[in-house]
């Protein structure tokens, strides 16, 4: 599965303006979003398919993409019958592409200011690179639009397998702030 065309997007965004470039090359008629409520409803003013993926009460906003329904979707090995198979059943598609950039922490109300479910997010987009492409801060979101221009909105082996090791380093160098922070507390 080397090319896969991106058509089911998971974006939970802080700065909504990251995805124009993105939104200027998909199809409005072919390309669904999932997402936190803010971002759906960015998409959705520029006239793209979009739905929220929050549920009842998301504890003052810590639980708002953390649902089992999400992960399934982003892990589910697009090589695997049985994944398919089981979300077939679920009424699901897999994921072709996360995006998702992170809130700074704020020093004045750490821990609370950390971002769970962005991270989690990422991480399962990194372990699932083969199946899922990603994208997770301003710069890789305008190498998934090269990438996207340069292959007809597909995504190649390559660059999700890049995309996922630059994820890893971000993602460490997240996990290293947070620990420096959290000594100050």
């Amino acid at each position: 599965m080397d090319k896969i065309e991106v058509l089911n997007i998971f974006a939970a965004v802080f700065e909504k303006g990251v995805l124009d470039g993105l939104l200027e090359l998909l199809d409005k008629h072919r390309t669904k979003f999932w997402g936190t409520e803010g971002t759906i409803n960015y998409v959705r003013a520029k006239g793209f398919e979009g739905q929220s993926v929050v549920r009842g009460f998301d504890f003052s906003g810590r639980v708002k993409s953390l649902d089992r329904v999400n992960f399934v979707r982003i892990l589910a090995d697009k090589k695997n019958p049985l994944h398919l198979e089981e979300l077939k059943k679920e009424g699901l598609e897999a994921f072709d592409l996360v995006i998702v950039d992170l809130y700074a922490p704020d020093e004045s109300i750490f821990p609370e200011s950390m971002d769970i479910g962005g991270q989690t997010l990422i991480r399962a987009a990194i372990k699932n690179y083969k199946s899922v492409a990603l994208a997770f801060d301003e710069r890789s979101i305008e190498e998934l639009v090269l990438e996207l221009n340069k292959n007809a909105s597909m995504t190649t082996l390559e660059f999700r397998k890049e995309q996922a090791k630059k994820a890893g380093k971000f993602i460490a160098e997240r996990t290293k702030l947070e620990a420096e922070l959290f000594e100050k507390i």
